[in-house]
């Protein structure tokens, strides 16, 4: 199986562009249970970073990682990281029910959060974050690669702040993925631990009406969520689609599955329709991550 054809293991790479002097921006990795780490990674290194610790519990997995990064190292502990204090950022991919307290330990250490998505698992635990966010000054970033590192994705952002179709009303979003259940840890299919297919796969389409419309909070109108072609996970959504209005009046329709049939080439076919009152943009975004 290709890394396109595995969205869980295949990592975008972008075009270098340092916004940072070689060495000012130092990071580390840690909790790799999700192949976006590498994608993680990737991003902050075309921006200049420079990785320096590697830590995970499973020595191999760290090691794998660090050895694409020179320089980088294997930490002893998640301590030995928290302790550097040449660290400003701390990249991680962990199971989802457990980001946000992961974050909120790396937050509580004097260094920035950069997880991958979704960035938590309930509003508990948001309401965690926000509060050490305050009390620390301290950012919790997320990486929705659907957007962040599909350059088509990019385009349409900067078309749109533009105001090149006017004011958006509308943004539709599909993200059908490949399931390969053989390749996935048994975390995969628990939903306390995933937290479900609109909070994972959904949380790329709701960052993407967000930030297409300016809209800053949204109302769920009708959701569902069904497994209809996994019986023997029966803790795995395959199948969710939901309707929201923003603050703003803008709409939004999304559908996500595990559904793509194993003749399609790539991890799936997402698409994306941003509706302007002055025209509108259509976007494939199969080159990203699931």
């Amino acid at each position: 199986m290709s890394q396109k054809s595995d969205g869980m293991n295949y990592a975008p790479q972008g075009k270098p562009s340092p916004v940072v002097k070689p060495g000012e921006f130092v990071f580390a990795a840690t909790n790799l249970d999700h192949g976006h780490i590498h994608g993680q990674c990737n991003g902050l290194v075309e921006a200049g970073g420079q990785l320096k610790w590697v830590f995970d519990a499973d020595t191999a997995k760290a090691q794998a990682l660090a050895a694409r990064y020179p320089g980088a190292q294997v930490a002893r502990s998640l301590e030995q990281i928290l302790d550097d204090s040449a660290v400003h950022l701390v990249a991680a991919a962990a199971i989802p029910n457990l980001r946000g307290a992961l974050g909120c330990k790396v937050m509580e250490a004097g260094k920035d959060y950069f997880t991958d998505k979704t960035p938590f698992t309930s509003l508990d635990h948001l309401d965690q974050a926000k509060a050490v966010v305050a009390r620390t000054g301290r950012k919790y970033a997320c990486y929705f690669s659907e957007r962040l590192h599909v350059e088509s994705a990019m385009y349409a952002t900067d078309l749109v702040q533009q105001g090149a179709i006017g004011k958006v009303v509308q943004v539709i979003g599909l993200g059908p993925h490949r399931l390969n259940a053989p390749s996935r840890p048994a975390w995969f299919f628990d939903k306390a631990q995933y937290g479900g297919i609109l909070c994972d796969i959904g949380s790329h389409q709701f960052e993407q009406f967000l930030t297409f419309t300016g809209a800053t909070d949204a109302t769920v109108v009708n959701a569902a969520v069904g497994n209809y072609a996994n019986p023997a996970h029966p803790g795995l959504e395959d199948f969710g689609e939901a309707s929201l209005v923003g603050d703003n009046g803008a709409t939004n329709y999304i559908r996500v599955d595990w559904l793509t049939p194993d003749g399609l080439s790539t991890w799936g076919d997402g698409r994306m329709t941003i509706l302007g009152t002055k025209g509108y943009i259509d976007s494939a975004s199969s080159s990203s991550t699931a």
